[in-house]
């Protein structure tokens, strides 16, 4: 009977290590398989930065979750959840990007950074209207390892510059509302800079009495005082540097071009230079800035979410934009105006322009910030031999500088190095130090 039993108690121990060994056959690989899905969802599996995702697969679209950043203006306060992208671009939403942990944009003033804030709608840190050294040592030892920058041709970025602040700077007799005022239901701040029509910005008595008395509200008349030749260049120079916005690219950009300065970057500083050019090319109707802008958008997103998440949310804020605007339509809301910084909507057909003397004088004043435009195409003189400039030495600058186009996809990276060419061009026959004088040049014309 014990045998028996025995016999029995066996065979039923073999039976379930059979069992055992098929249900780990059958079983296993889709558990190991599931496993490793899991895994990737928390994996970076691309060459860029990623927050820990990768949604490369569509199915995973709709699961990803994104940093959710609100601002409540009453406490002060910033917080982040995580929702879905549905949920983010939802009518009424209040949920914003931030990449301010390690992104700055410096608004390089009268190139173009009241429509890039305007229109980028991601949170970055901004710097304006001159450098600031912190933010420049946290570019150099982090935590900020992404740059971006807005480039506009120097002799244009100058005229807009002066032009702007003859304009909203109040002068003797001003009919305007000196200072700033609260206007509207939200109280809402408002002055020179926003509505120079009505407001004028004051105490800047010698600044506007320079432009207006010194050089006849005139761009071309300082200008024409650069002139290597002129006895009013020393004048001229200290002038010049006393204009608000006048900063060069150059002294924005000093901490990647001394090398005093450049050797303090480590490999937890700046690793990313994003460039955004505003420059409307020969024979064109407009720039490419806003399709700079959207590229820069994209370019953020993919790098934190994935190109199909990025590409869906995209599409997400283009369809909550335009319903917006349809209800505003709708109800016949008048759309805010706003001048963006802008001069040239102010100034009728017969604003000043510059002689040709005064363009290659301002040109020649200015020729390290076209040296920089240079570098960021890349390469020394000789790569880039067919911008025609003989004598145009790129700046010796920090490596990352030549990055400025190397973002985004290769329809951009095309269009972003085209406007920095088409700025060298217009200026070539001046830059070229090699021919003469500026009045030689003029004159041989």
């Amino acid at each position: 009977m014990m045998d028996d039993q025995c016999r029995f108690h066996r065979g039923l121990s073999r039976q379930r290590m059979t069992l055992y060994v098929w249900l780990t056959i059958a079983i296993l690989p889709p558990l190991l398989l599931n496993f490793n899905s899991l895994l990737k969802l928390t994996q970076d599996s691309s060459t860029e930065d990623h927050d820990g995702i990768d949604i490369d697969h569509p199915s995973f679209i709709d699961r990803v979750l994104l940093k959710c950043t609100t601002f409540d203006r009453e406490t002060k306060t910033t917080s982040v959840t995580n929702v879905t992208p549905d949920d983010f671009y939802a009518e009424g939403s209040k949920c914003g990007h931030s990449f301010k942990e390690d992104t700055v944009a410096f608004h390089v003033g009268k190139g173009g950074g009241g429509t890039l804030i305007k229109h980028l709608g991601i949170g970055v840190n901004w710097v304006h209207p001159l450098p600031k050294s912190s933010i420049n040592e946290q570019l150099q030892s982090g935590p900020l390892r992404t740059l971006i920058f807005n480039v506009r041709d120097p002799v244009d970025r100058f005229i807009s510059a002066f032009n702007w602040r003859s304009i909203i700077l109040c002068h003797p007799n001003d009919e305007r509302h000196r200072g700033k005022k609260k206007i509207g239901k939200g109280k809402r701040t408002v002055g020179g800079t926003k509505r120079p029509d009505e407001f004028c910005k004051e105490h800047y008595e010698e600044e506007e009495i320079m432009l207006r008395e010194t050089y006849e509200s005139n761009p071309n008349v300082l200008a024409e005082a650069l002139c290597h030749d002129s006895p009013l260049r020393p004048r001229a120079e200290q002038d010049f540097g006393n204009i608000h916005h006048s900063t060069t690219l150059t002294q924005w950009l000093d901490f990647l071009i001394d090398p005093r300065l450049a050797k303090n970057i480590t490999n937890d500083g700046i690793q990313k230079f994003l460039v955004l050019p505003v420059e409307k090319r020969s024979g064109a109707n407009e720039t490419l800035f806003e399709k700079h802008i959207e590229n820069l958008q994209r370019h953020l997103l993919k790098n934190r979410y994935g190109v199909d998440a990025s590409d869906k949310m995209m599409q997400l804020a283009q369809e909550k934009k335009v319903k917006k605007e349809e209800e505003e339509r709708r109800l016949n809301k008048p759309k805010r105006e706003t001048h963006l910084h802008s001069s040239s909507k102010l100034h009728n057909s017969t604003k000043p322009m510059l002689t040709k003397l005064g363009e290659c004088c301002l040109a020649r004043y200015l020729i390290d910030d076209y040296r920089l435009i240079q570098s960021m195409l890349g390469g020394g003189k000789a790569s880039n031999i067919d911008l025609a400039i003989a004598g145009l030495d790129p700046l010796d600058a920090h490596p990352v500088i030549q990055k400025a186009c190397t973002w985004g996809n290769e329809q951009h990276k095309q269009e972003c190095r085209g406007d920095l060419i088409s700025m060298l061009m217009r200026r070539a026959k001046y830059l070229d130090e090699s021919k003469g004088s500026c009045s030689a040049i003029v004159s041989a014309e």
